[in-house]
């Protein structure tokens, strides 16, 4: 397979998190993407790591700093698993020496296999540039407020805005309710 790249946004859809989750492991430096002017590109690699990373996260619970330590840990032995390929990752670790270490396996083949399936869908998933600036999109957003406008009819400014306000006003109300369940 070809080395692709993705930004930030593909890399989150085929890893299906969301791109908050995806960027926080970043910028807490547990996930080290590639930098290429201004932007993220994650490769295989790097989705793998990430793969592993939310696992972690998710049956763990621990702090960037701890994650990050075990992260670098399977970075280390990364290349080395590629070639043995095992169906099991075991990570092992000891919060402290009267505890008894934790034990956790995480199925390496499996989101390698997930990863493969998730780069053939990529590109259904383009990044949009900055501030949506794509081919057309003033005369799309135009066409679709002078269909609203035929939708809308004949309606005063003066309706408009009551409208407005009485949705504004129904919005402030909080709706709360206490309920005890058996």
């Amino acid at each position: 397979m070809s080395k692709q790249a993705l930004k930030l946004k593909q890399a989150s859809a085929v890893l299906e998190v969301q791109p908050k989750e995806l960027q926080n492991l970043v910028q807490f430096g547990v996930v080290k993407p590639k930098r290429v002017e201004g932007s993220y590109l994650f490769d295989k690699e790097t989705l793998l790591t990430a793969k592993v990373a939310f696992r972690l996260k998710e049956s763990l619970g621990t702090r960037a700093n701890v994650l990050s330590r075990l992260i670098d840990v399977f970075r280390a032995s990364e290349k080395r698993l590629r070639t043995e390929n095992p169906e099991y990752v075991v990570f092992t670790c000891r919060f402290s020496t009267e505890e008894e270490p934790i034990k956790l396996g995480v199925p390496f083949r499996s989101f390698g296999e997930q990863i493969e399936r998730g780069l053939s869908r990529a590109d259904l998933y383009r990044d949009m540039p900055r501030g949506r600036k794509r081919a057309g999109w003033k005369k799309e957003f135009l066409r679709t407020l002078s269909e609203a406008a035929k939708d809308m009819g004949d309606i005063s400014e003066e309706e408009i805005q009551r409208t407005i306000r009485s949705y504004r006003e129904e919005r402030r109300m909080p709706e709360i309710t206490v309920a005890a369940e058996i």
